[in-house]
This record gives C-alpha cells, sequence and structure tokens, in this order.
C-alpha cells in the first residue's frame, strides 16, 4: 500500500528526453496527481507572449510560481512535469531525464519541430542546460539524472521508484 504523506516529485528534461511519458506512469504508481507545467501556463494563460524563433511561449515566472505553489499545498502529494521553474522549498526529488543525442535528434525529428528548435535542443542536452538550472535553482535540493534513450519507459520508473525507496522510503510503504 503507498502511503499518502506529502510529496513532490519534479521531472524535468530537454523537450523529447520522456518526461510526459515517464510522469503519466509514476504518478499511478505512486499515487501522485499529474501537473504539466506546459499545460498549466496556456490553460491559465500564465504567459506574457510567444517567442517566434523558440515556438514557445514565454512565461510568466510569477504567476506560474504562485499558482504551482498553491496547488502543492492543496494537494500535498504531486508529481510536476516540464521545464525548469524556481520553486523554492516545495520539492522532494528533482529528476532530470536525459537522452542520447542522435536518439533526441530522431524523437524530435519525428514530432516535425522547426530545425532551430530541434537545434536548440540538441544544444541545450550537449551542453546539460537543464541539470544546471535544476542546481542554480534548487541549492542542496536532491537532483537525479537518468539517461532514458536506451531503456523502456518502465525501466526508467523502476528506476526512479528505486530512487524514491532509497531517499524516500515512507511514500513507499
Amino acid at each position: 500500500m503507498v502511503d499518502l504523506s506529502p510529496f513532490c516529485l519534479y521531472i524535468t528534461g530537454v523537450t523529447g528526453t520522456g518526461k510526459t511519458s515517464v510522469a503519466k506512469k509514476l504518478s499511478k504508481q505512486l499515487s501522485l496527481d499529474y501537473l504539466e507545467i506546459n499545460t498549466l501556463v496556456l490553460e491559465k494563460g500564465f504567459y506574457l507572449g510567444y517567442d517566434i524563433n523558440r515556438d514557445s511561449v514565454i512565461i510568466d515566472d510569477e504567476l506560474l510560481i504562485s499558482h504551482i505553489e498553491s496547488i502543492i499545498t492543496d494537494k500535498k502529494r504531486l508529481c510536476l512535469v516540464g521545464g525548469i521553474i524556481p520553486l523554492k522549498n516545495v520539492i522532494d526529488l528533482i529528476i532530470v531525464l536525459r537522452c542520447g543525442v542522435n536518439i533526441l535528434k530522431q524523437r524530435l525529428t519525428s514530432r516535425n519541430y522547426p530545425k532551430d528548435k530541434i537545434e536548440s535542443n540538441l544544444e541545450a542536452e550537449i551542453m546539460n542546460i537543464v541539470y544546471y538550472e535544476a542546481v542554480e535553482f534548487f541549492p542542496g535540493q536532491e537532483i537525479v539524472e537518468i539517461y532514458n534513450d536506451n531503456i523502456t519507459i518502465d525501466e526508467t520508473c523502476n528506476q526512479i521508484v528505486s530512487i524514491v525507496r532509497q531517499h524516500h522510503p515512507s511514500i513507499l510503504e
């Protein structure tokens, strides 16, 4: 039986690393509410404009963070998925999904993303930008990288559950 004590898992990574698929499956496995940041931004209008070069909205961090913090306070057990936003003191574990550049390029190309978006995401993966942003925004926080380009979603989830079991055992009791 899964314990219902407070817990917030944050899954992030470059576009195409499997964040959404992994987070949805983990949310069910660990009895966490699922919240996709990009969907929330669009549904609530938490953006300032649109960046044509990156083919994405420009997020209003203040509105988004305030809203997510209130959700975390209300829900107590949450799996967040999306790009790094500087939430403070509410995250228990951050998972940065990583992927080899060749496989990532295939995934992004199959989604028909513009060349500039593909290149910027590949560059971000090569430079490990998401991990370094996580370290910058969450100093002292537990951050784990998982490479998932040669394993299934189930295997990725099993790795994360193992990490949760090791560092937050009450969640799985």
